[in-house]
């Protein structure tokens, strides 16, 4: 996937503050398409809290950040692959699911021995509704998955790599990664900050399967597949109560 305009180099400031406004005007947009897909479905009569009202307002979120990423790839002339994973690359989507996993509850756990555990407006949702869970889980793998490492990998890591290198690449990505989910919590500032920091070693973790094999697909697959397995097991979990 490749845009058609050049704009010739640009300074690593410049590159800086671009990336810093298209996080934030991708988050804007985000919010502004979630309510223009839930005012009519409330106007209809829809429960805002029922499955398909959440899952098409997260829908719709989504394609807002899809199209706001492509205008900014155009415009930059970035080129991102997207290919089958051959037999090596399927090796980085397992080595990076156990990864991601492991990452997961290790950091969880710490953050819970440190009482900064932050709440999550998905398992506060999921308790009166638990096939929300299963809806997240089937769009992670549609739309969420794809569209977030498009944006955050495919464009803004391959815009930071281009003037800083690969490791500042995957760090600035992953911290703006992790700083778009700080609306996932609740509770006090400093376990929400907490619980975007472990979302951005997560997006670390997908950066550098990334950069290792330059194939979105990579790690598109493991991010849908870590979404999958957290969402199911809470489902289960919740379920089972």
């Amino acid at each position: 996937m490749k845009g058609n305009v050049t704009t010739g180099q640009t300074s690593k400031p410049r590159t800086v503050i671009e990336v810093l406004g298209l996080t934030l005007a991708t988050f804007i947009v985000a919010i502004i398409a979630g309510i223009v897909f839930i005012v009519p479905m409330v106007a209809l009569g829809y429960d805002i809290q029922t499955t398909y009202v959440l899952v098409g307002a997260t829908a719709a979120s989504q394609i807002a950040m899809f199209g706001l990423g492509y205008a900014y790839l155009r415009y930059r002339d970035l080129t991102v692959s997207i290919m089958t994973p051959n037999r090596f690359e399927v090796g980085y989507v397992i080595g990076g699911v156990l990864a991601a996993l492991i990452t997961a509850v290790a950091l969880s756990a710490l953050l819970v021995t440190f009482d900064l555990l932050p709440g999550s407006v998905i398992s506060e949702t999921a308790t009166t509704n638990p096939t929300y869970l299963l809806g997240l889980a089937a769009l992670s793998v549609l739309i969420v998955a794809p569209v977030e490492e498009f944006v955050f990998r495919g464009v803004i890591q391959r815009r930071l790599r281009n003037q800083f290198g690969p490791v500042p690449a995957i760090i600035g990505a992953s911290l703006l990664f992790g700083s778009m989910h700080l609306v996932n919590y609740t509770g006090n500032p400093v376990p929400i900050i907490a619980g975007a920091l472990l979302i951005s070693s997560i997006g670390a973790i997908f950066g550098a399967v990334y950069e290792r094999t330059g194939n979105l697909f990579v790690p598109v697959l493991v991010h849908a597949i870590y979404n999958v397995i957290l969402l199911v097991t809470s489902y289960l979990a919740t379920t089972s109560l």
